[in-house]
């Protein structure tokens, strides 16, 4: 069995559990254990079987048994765990992968590892290597390159041993418990240990290993609780359908819950665990901003006069401008600089795309590197540091980069690697910048008191998860993990977030930030839990109709807008949505009927005009279109667009001169190839057949027509030829003619 296989199995078992359907879970169990190659296993499962099947069999010949429920409930359990196990034990079988061959050395070694460190945890004197570790600093070692590299050899032990070990045991927790006893054990290999323990969690549940990230949550040194934290987060979220099963671990959620400032932790860490989702799109508008933007109309009426696109501001898509923004994004400012950094400020991801090629360094070949915490003591960093000139002055360097809130740890790194590459000139410019860089940040950060406790908290949380983003994204093996980043994120539906989220400020701060961000579908689901909680205020109906019309739910869109509708606020804005849903559903009468309120509230609003003029056009109501498009015109005389319905309605109700000036006007600036087919229309009513075809060629050889584009859309005018007395069979020779020509 491959490995897809093998895990669509597992799922399927998984969810069998879930479903609280446990014969269809321990069937396919025994695939999955016979796939293990381990005897003990396929011994427990028939434990199981024999066990539920014994449990069955007393329950419908009447036994009662009042463990009854209790054993189902750890069948349910031992199921799951004996899955994890075989699925990794069946991995180790079928998979090439590095991860993989890598886990077969390290339970070759472990055993030496963990009886070696348990048999001497009283007095630390575990084997040579691993009392250094916990004996000494980092700082008595800088000046010993050899000592060092051995430090680093048993941080990688320990690393891969936790990172790779499936279910912990007593002597896994003493060892991982022993790096906390050790006083010297400095803060940044803790937080690596940390990042083991978080991995793997993830790669393979375990609820020893949970605890013990709930049990680092409570931790005094920031850098590691606020790690912790995250990584419980993600485990909480990635396995939260296993949470009723282990009764013990939810009473340590609640626990948790208890502690005074968790709630803002946990708001924190979602929020920036959201703004992940929006490095992809920065990263794309960083890199291809300056491309242009195509697009392709098809050829009906609405797209020939581009009636949805009238003006050069997107009025369908509007947001009330009456609503309060929880968190205020970048503004619109002229100076892309200016909006990156204050995205930059925000929290959000700047750099992905600038050090996503700074990878390469042998530095990152090792895992442990892509979490090391970036601390001036590093001995490699010194190492290259320690090479460059005289006038480089590496302590402020040091300092500097260190204190910097707006570039992971992953980066920083990558950063000084990198700098060892570089010619001295192009060293000196950049050094220069970043200098000025640095002081700018500072006279930044005074000026919005960013050195607060609570932004430096704020920031570590956004390092440490771009710093798994990078992990995630950027690793050579990256196919051999489950990227993380993938996933909804769609914490708010979580039975652990109830448990530790209370107050229903920060579920609406989450629903506003996925509202501000665009991600319609998830706000949605946040501002019905409200709605359902009891907030029944305006913006709420405002909020929920305006996502389902950008998910082009239009007929649940209407219905919300028409509870806003019954608050008799914000009128005017709520009036032009009913009038656009009505609008999409073909409900012309009822979409005029809304803008027409609407024009009464804004008299002298061009888009309310635009759109009666549009709906009378829907209508067939060609004269009073034109009677609104007039008055756009007359109010927008610089809108060009507002040209295109005024010539066709002309063209249409047979006055040709007058549609042909207007065609003309719109020649001079940006006509489209239904401008030139219709132009050439026009010119035939005329008489003009030459000129016709001249524009009827010009249609033709545009690069987003096509003769078969170009027929379709003629067929459609060809009853208006016919109208206006053009014969039948002059139509018919002049559309072989242009096949002809083309």
């Amino acid at each position: 069995m491959d490995r897809k296989s093998l895990e669509r199995n597992y799922h399927r078992v998984i969810n069998f559990v879930y479903d609280k359907k446990l014969k269809d879970a321990l069937d396919g169990l025994k695939d999955l254990v016979i796939q293990s190659r381990k005897g003990d296993f396929i011994s427990q499962y028939e434990s199981f079987d024999e066990t539920y099947e014994n449990l069955l069999k007393y329950s419908v010949e009447g036994v009662n048994d009042p463990e009854r429920e209790k054993i189902y409930t750890h069948l349910l359990v031992s199921v799951i765990e004996l899955a994890d196990l075989s699925l990794q034990s069946a991995y180790l079988d079928v998979s090439d992968q590095y991860i993989y061959q890598l886990k077969k050395k390290i339970e070759i070694e472990s055993k030496q590892i963990k009886e070696a460190a348990i048999n001497s945890i009283e007095d630390l004197a575990f084997d040579k290597e691993l009392s250094e570790v916990l004996k000494g600093s980092l700082e008595t070692l800088t000046d010993k390159k050899e000592e060092y590299q051995k430090h680093q050899e048993v941080l990688v032990k320990i690393f891969n041993l936790i990172w790779l070990t499936d279910k912990f045991k007593d002597t896994d927790i003493k060892l991982v418990n022993s790096i906390w006893e050790a006083k010297n054990f400095s803060w940044y290999e803790q937080a690596i240990i940390i990042s083991a323990l978080t991995l793997s969690s993830i790669r393979c549940f375990d609820v020893k290993k949970i605890e013990l990230l709930i049990d680092y949550s409570f931790n005094e040194e920031n850098q590691v609780r606020q790690r912790a934290l995250v990584g419980l987060f993600l485990n909480l979220y990635i396995y939260n359908r296993r949470i009723p099963f282990y009764p013990e671990l939810r009473d340590k959620i609640e626990s948790l819950g208890a502690n005074e400032d968790i709630q803002q932790q946990i708001e924190l860490v979602t929020i920036q665990l959201l703004k992940s989702k929006e490095t992809e799109k920065i990263t794309k508008k960083l890199e291809d901003e300056i491309l242009p933007e195509m697009v392709k109309f098809q050829p009906v009426l609405k797209d020939k006069l581009d009636l949805e696109n009238m003006f050069s501001d997107d009025f369908t898509e509007d947001k009330n401008p009456d609503w309060e923004r929880v968190f205020e994004d970048a503004p619109d400012l002229l100076d892309k600089l200016q909006e990156i950094s204050k995205l930059q400020m925000e929290g959000a991801d700047v750099f992905m795309s600038a050090f996503s090629r700074l990878k390469h360094f042998e530095f990152f070949n090792e895992v442990t590197n892509w979490f090391r915490p970036f601390h001036k003591d590093n001995f490699e960093i010194n190492e290259i540091l320690n090479n460059e000139q005289e006038n480089f002055d590496s302590d402020l360097f040091l300092d500097g980069l260190a204190n910097s809130f707006f570039m992971c740890n992953s980066d920083k790194y990558s950063f000084c690697l990198n700098i060892q590459l570089m010619p001295e000139l192009q060293k000196s410019m950049m050094l220069e910048m970043f200098y000025a860089e640095l002081e700018g940040i500072k006279e930044l950060q005074n000026e919005d008191d960013i050195l607060n406790k609570s932004t430096s908290i704020k920031s570590i949380y956004s390092q440490y998860i771009q710093d798994l983003y990078r992990f995630y994204k950027l690793h050579p093996l990256k196919f051999e993990f489950t990227d993380i980043f993938n996933l909804k994120l769609d914490f708010y539906n979580c039975e652990f977030f109830k448990l530790l989220i209370k107050d229903e400020n920060i579920l609406r701060n989450i629903g506003e930030f996925l509202f501000e961000k665009n991600y319609f579908d998830q706000a949605l689901e946040v501002y019905i839990m409200l709605n359902k909680q009891g907030d029944n205020s305006l913006e709420i109906f405002e909020k929920v109709g305006y996502c389902y019309q950008k998910l082009k739910n239009y007929p649940e869109a209407l219905n919300n807008y028409k509870k806003a509708e019954l608050f008799d606020a914000n009128r005017a804005w709520n009036l032009k949505k009913l009038g656009l849903c009505n609008r999409y559903l073909k409900n012309y009468e009822e979409s005029l009927s809304y803008y027409l309120e609407a024009e009464k509230l804004e008299p002298k609003n061009i888009y309310v005009l635009t759109y009666i003029g549009n709906s009378y056009l829907d209508l067939g109501q060609q004269e009073k279109a034109l009677e609104y498009y007039y008055k756009v015109e007359f109010q927008e005389d610089d809108n060009i667009k507002v040209l295109r319905p005024i010539a066709w309605i002309l063209f249409v109700t047979g006055k040709f001169e007058k549609a042909k000036e207007y065609y003309d006007r719109l020649m001079k600036n940006e006509a489209n190839k239904y401008d030139f087919m219709n132009l050439g229309h026009v010119e035939w009513c005329l008489g003009n057949q030459k000129t016709a075809i001249k524009n009827y060629k010009l249609s033709l050889n545009r690069e987003d027509n096509n003769l078969k584009a170009f027929m379709a859309s003629f067929n459609e005018d060809k009853k208006y030829l016919l109208e206006f007395g053009i014969d039948e069979f002059e139509i018919t020779l002049m559309m072989d003619y242009l096949r002809y020509i083309t």
